[in-house]
């Protein structure tokens, strides 16, 4: 945690922490407000209890004969499908509308497995060209997100020319969003990973890194697709 990088993010997520959340709850919060603290919230609570119980998470995911790359696919598959229901059980609770993609579940689903099914498989191409940190996949979440409900959502919307600062002014927040789905699936499969990077050493460029961004180019036309035919 000593890095710079470690530092400022650290510093970011303190200030969501210890000065959003304490403002937002006592300035007579929006509905929608309430949902997205509780979801987000959940995210990080989630990512904690991951890393305090990495060695028993580990441990089961080991026990599977998968390859790295399905392993990771899974774990990511699960991790957003937990993500997408909290967002749609924090809605129904507190009585907002658009926070989570749709306010039925199954819905809410089909619109948005695809892009994170899409992402683990691009994910785990990448992984077998370049080893990163865990925290460089953190940090990597939050710009899937951006591609995705940043860059992609905001395009479809028609916001894109006049949001585009106030997103990544909150890629951080994308980053604990993000977080069950990218970083605790791979902290969960890590050892798999471990073994095959230690027979087969990956030599590729960090721009490796990115490549799980271009599965907006296939998930783009099926998002615009979904929302012709079912909204």
């Amino acid at each position: 945690m000593g890095s710079l990088p470690r530092k400022l993010y650290v510093l970011l997520i303190s200030v969501y922490a210890i000065v959003l959340i304490p403002y937002a709850l006592l300035h007579d919060p929006a509905p929608n407000e309430l949902a997205q603290l509780g979801a987000i919230s959940t995210c990080v609570a989630t990512l904690a209890i991951g890393l305090w119980r990495r060695v028993d998470l580990q441990r089961v995911w080991d026990r599977l004969d998968l390859g790295p790359a399905t392993k990771l696919f899974l774990a990511g598959g699960l991790g957003a499908a937990f993500v997408e229901t909290e967002y749609v059980l924090w809605e129904h609770l507190t009585g907002a509308t658009g926070v989570a993609a749709s306010p039925n579940l199954a819905m809410d689903l089909l619109e948005t497995m695809p892009w994170y099914l899409l992402l683990m498989v691009f994910l785990g191409i990448a992984l077998r060209h370049v080893r990163p940190s865990l925290f460089q996949l953190l940090l990597l979440g939050g710009v899937y997100e951006l591609m995705s409900d940043g860059l992609l959502g905001s395009l479809i919307g028609g916001t894109l020319a006049s949001g585009w600062l106030f997103l990544l002014v909150i890629v951080p927040i994308f980053t604990l969003v993000y977080s069950p789905i990218v970083a605790l699936s791979s902290l969960s499969v890590w050892k798999s990973y471990e073994r095959m990077w230690a027979g087969n050493p990956p030599h590729g460029s960090r721009l490796w890194l990115l490549f799980p961004c271009l599965a907006i180019l296939i998930y783009g036309p099926y998002l615009i697709f979904f929302l012709v035919a079912f909204h």
